[in-house]
């Protein structure tokens, strides 16, 4: 009976188990993968057959040793305390909390892929650490917040004599606020960047450090959060708008753009091309601009898109901010020029006589595939017809496989 071949596309691929047996049932096979982990054991087996591994780190470690793979955001508190000797593997954001000595100590290793976050003081207890991203630290004599705050009355109520560590930003765009009062408290942020309303700003810039970078908000504009210009944004805040990340504007954002007399984007606008004029006539700042299609489908895990997924938007789709996508193959070159965009999309999966042009419509896409999406379960039919590996190929894609 002829062997198969196996690839494995997984962020960790734990090969401490694997056996002479189950690498000699297959032909050949294909670890990719930011990490891998093995044993002294597995990884004389594995150098003795036909293995190829494409991975970031291979970290050597005992069979019987703890592996905990969290996706997403991961928090370390005193109470985290393994039952064995673990490695930790973060694929987002860590925050280590103060007085978790204990439970650092259960830890063999912590491996980041994404960001971590900790107090000064915990620098010499912890574990040997790898961060591929970014590394913060703050005072430990700091009370700790999320990474973003909007201030309001309640905090101003409750705040004390403190300094508080706010890893990304601080907001102050409420007017009515007694910001002189929280002053007289001696409360202060440790924080990249403040964003303060123009009237507040005598006050405000006496809560940050001199490293801290100052926004203002002029004078009769109105704080929004990113996201998309529509009727409620506009009806809610008013005509001139101070916009916290990017503004969408797609077609059906055309009534609410003339309304506006003004908007600061601290952020891109991304906005339907066949509305860019539109844009000189408006008292608008911002860091850049891009053109997109007339409609919009943000922030999806895995999408697939089909012809179906086309009808009716004659301004084409503009697929922003999702984590994998799957091409229907009956999509034609022609179609995906047209009617197609992909922006800051993680994986697209295609045939190879799509990649060509989704290449030209692609923008900050981390991999094109033009060799399909193999067993990938969560896509919800049986892909024989569109699987365009080799027929004697197995294919596994997961964000955590154990051989």
């Amino acid at each position: 009976m002829e062997k198969k071949k196996l690839i494995v596309n997984a962020a960790v691929c734990d090969t401490r188990s694997v056996t002479e047996e189950i690498l000699n049932s297959y032909e050949s096979i294909e670890i990719n993968a930011a990490s891998i982990l093995v044993s002294a054991k597995s990884k004389e087996l594995l150098s003795r057959y036909h293995v190829t591994m494409n991975v970031s780190d291979m970290i050597e470690i005992d069979e019987d040793a703890g592996v905990n793979v969290q996706n997403g955001s991961y928090e370390i508190s005193n109470g985290t305390i393994m039952a064995k000797p673990t490695v930790l593997i973060v694929n987002g954001s860590l925050q280590i909390e103060k007085n978790s000595e204990e439970a650092l100590k259960s830890f063999i290793s912590i491996i980041v892929n994404g960001s971590v976050t900790y107090p000064s003081g915990l620098q010499n207890q912890l574990p040997p650490l790898k961060v591929n991203g970014s590394t913060s630290t703050y005072p430990s004599d700091a009370i700790c917040l999320k990474n973003k705050l909007i201030l309001d009355k309640a905090f101003i109520i409750k705040a004390k004599k403190a300094r508080y560590f706010v890893k990304n930003k601080v907001v102050i765009a409420d007017e009515t606020l007694d910001i002189s009062s929280l002053v007289n408290k001696g409360s202060s942020f440790i924080t990249r960047r403040a964003i303060i309303a123009e009237a507040l700003l005598e006050d405000g810039v006496h809560l940050f450090e001199d490293e801290t970078d100052i926004i203002v908000i002029p004078a009769g504009y109105r704080y929004v959060q990113g996201g998309n210009l529509n009727e409620l944004m506009i009806n809610k805040n008013g005509n001139k708008l101070y916009v916290d990340g990017d503004l969408i504007i797609t077609s059906d954002s055309r009534n609410s753009l003339s309304k506006l007399a003004g908007i600061r984007v601290n952020g891109s606008i991304l906005i339907a091309d066949k509305l860019k004029d539109r844009l000189l006539d408006l008292d608008a700042e911002y860091n850049d601009i891009k053109a997109i299609k007339g409609n919009i489908i943000s922030d999806k895990g895995i999408i697939k898109i089909s012809k179906q997924t086309l009808m009716g938007k004659d301004d084409g789709i503009t697929i922003l901010d999702c984590g994998m996508v799957k091409l229907d193959i009956d999509l034609n070159p022609s179609e995906i020029e047209e009617k197609l965009q992909f922006i800051d999309c993680g994986y697209i999966s295609c045939s190879p006589e799509q990649r060509g042009v989704i290449e030209l419509v692609s923008e900050d896409v981390g991999f094109i595939s033009d060799k399909g999406l193999g067993g990938l379960e969560e896509l919800g039919e049986e892909e024989d017809t569109l699987n365009l590996y080799q027929e004697n190929t197995q294919v596994i894609n997961a964000a955590s496989y154990t051989m």
